[in-house]
């Protein structure tokens, strides 16, 4: 065998069979194993898979719902649009119209999206678009025509042709509509109608409208689509109606603008009737209670939204540009109403989270989760705002940047209210005062009411009430009195000079017996002596002969009373005013009061009664006029 290998030309022979025979191998090889994804044995399941492949013509209708819009190709894109805008006519133009049909009908008014470049349509208006877009294209086509099937590229020549160089494209013989293939996003890879072709299939229908169809297989299918109602309604009620009332007017009869009409006042109507009673039963409520109730009134919006939107569209059946002014107001309140009932909640959430026990007297425990959750409020309604003018149409990148240039110059425009606001925060995190303490701030001395976000609220102890921003609160010197542990007094007793030096000590020592607790008695014992309040242990009463006045001595007397209550204070000091005053009185001490004796330097005056005898008497009347 080694000797035959090494001829030349029965080597070169085997190498030839050998590259023959290659393919056949490689081509077997393949058959037997895939490495990637190896191929299932069906052995076990023939059986079944028999049973699922008998056709079945009862079930052939609820199969068709689940066959997905082919658009691998320009080819594919056609045919499959076809058949889907054949039956969609089929169905709507159906005198025996069944709930079976119904659910197909809008099934296949969402798969129209799936033939479009619908990428820079708000997709709150995306389904209308594609539907109304395929029905003035397939009335084009009808009245056109379409080249041979084999001239429409498939996916093969698709592929090649860019390959080539060639743009990923192809347009319709005689009309201006092309097939584009998408490059971007969840739909890369599939080909589908330009978004040009949705904005000139409209205006080239109206100018074609009245050319004869080639085909009638789709006939009248705009007039089935724009001009008639839902199939539920029945049609002898359309019939039956005057000549006048089935005028098209902008793509709708007269008919169906009396009743959309009719639908919205009907709505607006009702929304008012909800927020009067609501108002009327939430007149006496608490104010929690009120809040909660009124979470009806934008509810009952968006609820008699939806159901105003479901007549228009699915029983009126109003299509087109209209539709689409009623999408934009109908998604417009809905937005607004969820915002206000997110609003709503946090404020409600609130009310009801500082009225839990454990934040019942914490009062900047509760001030502050009042504010982080309106905050996070806040910040929910931003997000559903945003998401919302998204679904109507609004790119998320412009509503970004525009929230972010309005947000600047909202910043740039309230510097002032957003110092308050972090004035505020500061205050409810550092915690220099709670709601109900006296304070002093800036001169203002009372007791505080709220603390707001932009201003701190403060009882005077007049009665008036004040505001001070909170920018200023929070760089202010606070005084808390309120804090306060107990109430000190000082106060300065004086007596004359000419007391008896043995009646000074005597003066300190009644004093101090005045303010001390009787003898045998410790602080803490007695529950009832009311000097308890002023001897505790670190604060005892203190009482000195401490000065010479320029009238007066001097006695210093300085106590604190515990706890500090003012009028209970006010109570005890006048009791010991009063103890010492009977006490001096026996004892023979009197107080000073401030007395000033004046000296006068130089001659001594005459007394008044001397000048006046000293003065000259006037000269008669008559000696006056001789002279």
């Amino acid at each position: 065998m080694l000797s035959a290998i090494m001829q030349p030309h029965k080597l070169l022979a085997l190498i030839i069979c050998l590259i023959i025979a290659q393919p056949a191998l490689l081509l077997a090889q393949e058959e037997d194993y895939n490495p990637v994804t190896p191929y299932e044995d069906p052995t076990e399941i023939l059986d079944l898979l028999s049973e699922l492949s008998a056709t079945d013509d009862e079930h052939l209708s609820e199969a068709y719902q689940l066959h997905p819009a082919n658009t691998s190709s320009p080819r594919d894109t056609m045919i499959s649009f076809m058949k889907m805008t054949q039956r969609f006519h089929d169905l709507i133009s159906s005198e025996n119209y069944s709930p079976q049909d119904r659910v197909e009908v809008f099934h296949l008014f969402g798969q129209m999206q799936d033939f479009f470049d619908l990428r820079n349509i708000a997709p709150s208006l995306r389904a209308d678009y594609a539907s109304a877009s395929a029905i003035y294209l397939r009335e084009v086509i009808d009245r056109v025509g379409l080249p041979p099937i084999d001239k429409i590229p498939d996916e093969r020549i698709m592929q090649q042709a860019i390959k080539n160089g060639f743009p990923a494209r192809w347009q319709l013989p005689e009309m201006p509509f092309e097939i584009i293939r998408v490059d971007s996003g969840d739909e890369e890879g599939h080909y589908v109608f330009s978004q040009e072709t949705i904005e000139e299939v409209k205006p080239l229908f109206n100018e074609i409208r009245d050319m004869p169809y080639k085909t009638k297989a789709a006939e009248d299918f705009y007039y089935y689509f724009f001009l008639t109602p839902n199939p539920v309604i029945p049609s002898e009620w359309i019939d039956n109606l005057p000549d006048w009332a089935l005028l098209d007017f902008y793509e709708q009869t007269v008919w169906q603008w009396a009743s959309m009409f009719i639908v919205i006042v009907l709505a607006g109507l009702s929304v008012w009737l909800m927020q009067l009673i609501i108002s009327r039963i939430s007149r006496k409520m608490a104010p929690t209670a009120r809040h909660a109730i009124h979470l009806i009134i934008p509810a009952y919006a968006i609820g008699i939204c939806y159901f105003a939107y479901d007549l228009i569209d699915d029983k009126i059946f109003i299509t087109g540009d209209v539709f689409q002014v009623v999408v934009y107001v109908a998604y417009s309140i809905i937005l607004i109403s969820a915002i206000i009932i997110t609003y709503m909640i946090g404020t409600l959430v609130a009310d009801l989270a500082v009225k839990a026990e454990r934040y019942r007297y914490q009062s900047f425990d509760s001030h502050l989760m009042r504010i982080g959750i309106r905050i996070v409020s806040i910040i929910i309604c931003l997000a559903i705002l945003i998401k919302g003018l998204q679904h109507v149409g609004f790119s998320l990148a412009t509503v970004i940047a525009g929230a972010g240039v309005t947000g600047l110059a909202i910043a740039l425009a309230a510097q002032s209210m957003l110092r308050n606001i972090f004035g505020g925060l500061m205050i409810l995190l550092d915690k220099p005062f709670r709601v109900g303490q006296r304070v002093k701030i800036e001169g203002a001395d009372g007791s505080v009411e709220e603390i707001g976000l932009r201003s701190t609220k403060i009882r005077l102890l007049n009665g008036h009430v004040t505001t001070i921003p909170n920018e200023r609160v929070a760089d202010a010197s606070i005084e808390n009195i309120g804090m306060r542990p107990y109430i000190r007094r000082v106060s300065s007793i004086t007596i004359t000079y000419d007391t008896p030096q043995e009646k000074i000590p005597l003066a300190v020592q009644i004093i101090r017996e005045i303010l001390a607790l009787p003898e045998g008695e410790a602080p803490g014992e007695s529950q009832e002596h009311p000097n308890e309040r002023i001897n505790q242990p670190d604060f005892p009463p203190r009482v000195f002969f401490n000065e010479f006045n320029a009238d007066s001595l001097n006695i210093l007397m300085m106590y604190w009373f515990h706890p500090p209550l003012y009028w209970d204070f006010m109570e005890f000091s006048q009791r010991v005013n009063e103890e010492i005053m009977r006490r001096f009185a026996e004892a023979g001490i009197e107080f000073a009061f401030p007395t000033q004796t004046i000296h006068l330097a130089g001659e001594k005056v005459a007394p008044f009664p001397q000048i006046e005898a000293a003065a000259p008497e006037p000269k008669p009347e008559s000696e006056n006029s001789q002279s």
